[in-house]
Order: structure tokens, then sequence, then C-alpha cells
């Protein structure tokens, strides 16, 4: 317990306010200057769902009105080590796709850490992709794309830190109310020793099949689970056969060809030989010819996201209905996704 309060004592350093501030709010790009965090001065204003180790809950600053996440983990029930480590791993990271950390602090119980963070309004791509289902749509490839670039450069950022994610899935992948891309949940993220890893960590659906061979692995695994969340995104529906036992699924993922796309007699434009390569690449079986995340954003489908505008912004609130100007045109690349009607 002591070397969690420091770790927190740490991190409120790190990410409180820099001396000689102004009172009032300040915003920085990276950084929301805040001071202390305390029960005190957070509001409840909801419940956003359940990540690992506790729930999360939308919270006002009652100083500044700002609206936030913060993420309730149990010390009691958790390997304090892994927690020290996941609080000053996330206080370092500072990167458009990874979530925002703003600060951490104990209950006056000491049962309770509780974890600041910046607020994705636009949700889970898995919530996201429940919603487009339940209304019929689909997401169609210029989206899926922008998304994609966005996890990749995520995973590319953690890379260059040596780190590795191990739990990339929908659930973990936020978006904010532009529609950007947002990597969360760290609570299984490792240190690379010589580029690999070798703990079995994560969520087995989406894991690379070395990982589940317990062979050693890299951050390749975090492109086969990239890959395997968009195939999941653009075909609705989860890749792997329904039904499986959790045993008889590893087996399945370790033993059999991987899902590949395949087009849908139902929709009237096929999808372009770009996607099904990438989703190709990414599901390579052998990890040492799978790209890691700097050379698949060098894939030719991912390029076309410079060239081709998709207004994210106006996606997601079609999604989820907000308001929106409604001249401003989601794409201008053809193949724009519908969220249904």
């Amino acid at each position: 317990m002591h070397d969690l309060r420091n770790a927190i004592h740490v991190i409120q350093t790190r990410s409180g306010p820099a001396a000689n501030t102004s009172p009032k709010l300040v915003e920085e790009p990276d950084r929301y200057l805040h001071g202390e965090w305390s029960d005190s001065i957070l509001e409840v204003v909801g419940h956003l769902g359940e990540g690992i180790g506790g729930a999360v809950h939308a919270v006002k600053d009652t100083r500044t009105a700002r609206v936030l996440a913060r993420k309730t983990i149990l010390t009691r029930e958790g390997p304090l080590k892994q927690l020290v480590r996941e609080l000053s791993l996330i206080s370092t990271l500072k990167h458009v796709n990874i979530i925002r950390f703003y600060g951490a602090y104990m209950s006056p119980s000491s049962s309770e850490v509780k974890v600041v963070m910046e607020l994705c309004e636009g949700k889970s791509l898995q919530a996201v992709s429940e919603r487009i289902r339940q209304r019929r749509g689909r997401v169609g490839e210029s989206v899926a794309r922008v998304l994609a670039e966005g996890i990749l450069q995520g995973l590319a950022y953690l890379h260059s830190k040596k780190l590795i994610h191990r739990d990339i899935k929908p659930s973990n992948i936020l978006l904010s109310r532009d529609g950007t891309v947002k990597l969360c949940d760290f609570g299984v993220s490792g240190e690379l020793v010589q580029s690999v890893a070798g703990t079995f960590t994560g969520t087995a659906g989406y894991m690379a099949p070395e990982r589940i061979l317990a062979q050693e692995y890299s951050i390749r695994a975090d492109v086969w689970s990239t890959g395997l969340s968009i195939l999941e995104l653009v075909q609705s529906r989860f890749p792997y056969p329904d039904g499986l036992a959790p045993f008889d699924l590893l087996l399945h993922i370790s033993a059999s060809p991987p899902p590949q796309l395949e087009d849908d007699p139902t929709l009237s434009l096929p999808w372009s030989a770009a996607i099904k390569d990438f989703i190709k690449l990414s599901l390579t079986v052998d990890p040492s010819s799978r790209p890691i995340p700097t050379e698949i954003l060098r894939h030719p489908w991912i390029a076309k996201t410079k060239k081709r505008r998709v207004n994210m912004a106006r996606w997601i609130a079609e999604v989820w209905n907000w308001k929106f100007d409604v001249s401003s045109p989601i794409s201008t690349s053809g193949d724009e996704s519908s969220p249904g009607a």
C-alpha cells in the first residue's frame, strides 16, 4: 500500500498544475491542469460501464463543470504491484490516439483507487457496432480505414515507448465526440523485453495464435487483434464460428486458417481488394511475417486516409443521433458508411 501511495503522489506531480499557474482552468493539448482530486469535487453524473478491475463513471468537476471519466479500482481485488505499474505507465503516455490521463487518488479507506481520465462521448467501438447493427446500418471502408489508422497510430506510439497493449478489442477502443480513436484500459499492458513478451493475459477471442500457443510474442500480436477488430466491425459479426466453448475457440484460433473479409451478396458494392489485403496481412499466422504497426500504416489501404477526407464528427453524431450541421459531408470517397435509419 505504501508503494501505491507513493505512485499516486508521483503521478499527481506529473499531471498536476505547473508552478505559478492561475487558479482558473487552464487547458493544454495533453493535460488538464486541475490541482488535487477527491470525491468532494467530483459529482457522479452517469455510469459508463465496467473496465478491467472496476466500474467507470462519468463525473463532473464541480470547479470547472467539465465532465470526465473516473474508473474505480478495488485495491483488495487486484495485485497492488500491477496497479502501481498501470498508474505509473498511463501517467507517462501522451498521444492523440491514447486516452488522456488526468490523475488518481485513493479513497479515505484506502480500499479504492480512483483514476480520472478524459471522457470519450462516442463510447467504445463495441457500443458503436452494436448501435449500428440495431439500426441495420453498416460501416463502410472510408470510416473503417480512419478507425484502423487511429488504432495503429496509437500502437506505433506504444511501440516507440517499448510497450505492448495486449488487449486490443472493440471495447478497449474508444471514440471522442469528434470521432478520434482513443486506446484505453492498460491494465494488462506490458513492457517489451527485446521486443518480445511472454505472459498469457488479455481477451482470448482477439489473441494472436502465438499467444494462445504460449509462445513469445511482440507488438505484432496487437496488429493481429487490430485486424480482427476491424474485420468484426465491417462484417457486423464476430469473425469466428458462433457457440464455441472457450477451449474450442482457442483451439480453432490456433489450428484453423485465419478468417478473411469476404463480399456480402446483400451489399451493392463489394469490398475493395485493398481492404481485403489489409485484413489478410494483419491476420498473418506467422508472426515473423506479420508487420509491425509502423509498417502496416504504410499499407495502400491505410494510405488513402490522407487522400480521402472523412468527417468523423458527423459520422459519430449520426450514430448517436446528436445534432450536427447537416450540410457537412461524411465523406468524399464514395464508400461512406451508413449508421442506419
